[in-house]
Order: structure tokens, then sequence, then C-alpha cells
């Protein structure tokens, strides 16, 4: 999987409205130097929707992260069910240019990867246990069980008896 694959040329557009779609497994957090998550099966489907000096984006994510549940340490599946909205704006000033939400009005190829990463990392809960899962069942914690075998030092039996 490369970068490039998640760029999206609005030139190119044969209408209006134009939808793309993108199927993203693990490679995609390859891309991402020190990624929160490693793993996924997600479907994203992104509407273009170009007006006059603006572009839409509608973002809809349906899939799973698979993750570690923080409590038992057992592999989960975490639920990615959500959509997400960015309007770009096109410009010719060099100074907006520089920031987020604004595209060259001459070079107009936009690359989704990082609201993609962004949205999954939004979607996902704070606290990542079974609990919160797809399956939606309880942590499996095993406590070892100890058994409380006391030596008891008759000097210090003794001692105790003065206490009471």
């Amino acid at each position: 999987m490369k970068l490039s694959e998640f760029d999206i040329d609005f030139i190119k557009f044969k209408n209006e409205t134009d939808e793309f779609h993108f199927k993203i497994n693990d490679a995609f957090f390859d891309l991402k130097e020190n990624s929160l998550y490693q793993f996924c099966d997600i479907d994203i489907d992104v509407v273009c929707t170009r007006n006059d000096g603006n572009i839409k984006l509608d973002y809809q994510f349906n899939g799973v992260v698979f993750v570690q549940c923080e409590r038992c340490l057992k592999n989960i599946e975490m639920e990615i069910l959500a959509n997400r909205t960015d309007v770009l704006r096109l410009t010719s000033n060099d100074e907006l240019l520089l920031e987020e939400n604004y595209i060259s009005v001459n070079n107009q190829v936009y690359n989704v990867y990082d609201s993609l990463y962004e949205q999954i990392c939004l979607s996902m809960p704070i606290r990542k246990i079974c609990e919160l899962s797809k399956s939606q069942k309880a942590c499996e914690i095993e406590h070892p069980t100890t058994e409380k075998n006391e030596e008891v030092d008759e000097r210090w039996a003794e001692l105790k008896k003065l206490i009471k």
C-alpha cells in the first residue's frame, strides 16, 4: 500500500459529484510512523461534491480495528461505524495554503490518508476493553489463587499475647 493511493484528483472529476471506495487493512497503519494501531479491516466510502470555490468530502467508515483488551490482554475487535464531513476551500493565496482545509486552485490533488487515520483514532473508545468490543463479552480474568501458609514463630506468638 502506498500513500499515493489515497490521493483524490479533483481536476479529473467527471461530474460535480464523484465517489471513491477504500478497503484498508494492516498495511494502512504501516504507512504511519509510530501508529497507535496495527491491524484493521475497514471499508471507507468517500463522496466528493464540488461546488464553486469549495469541495465537500463525506466519509463513511464501516469495519473493525483489532486491539488488545486493557484488562485481560485478550485480542478483541473494536467496531468502527462513523461518518465525517470535511470541506476544502480552493484558493490561490499562498498564506492560506499553509492552513489545513485549503488547497490550490492550480493543483487540486488532496491526500485523504491523514483524515482517514484521524477519524479511525477518534472513533476508538478511550478504554479498549472486552465489554466495549464487537462481541460485548465480559473479560475473563483469571486471578491466581494463593494459599497462605503462615509459619508462626513461637517467640512472636508470645509477644502478641502481651498486646491482648
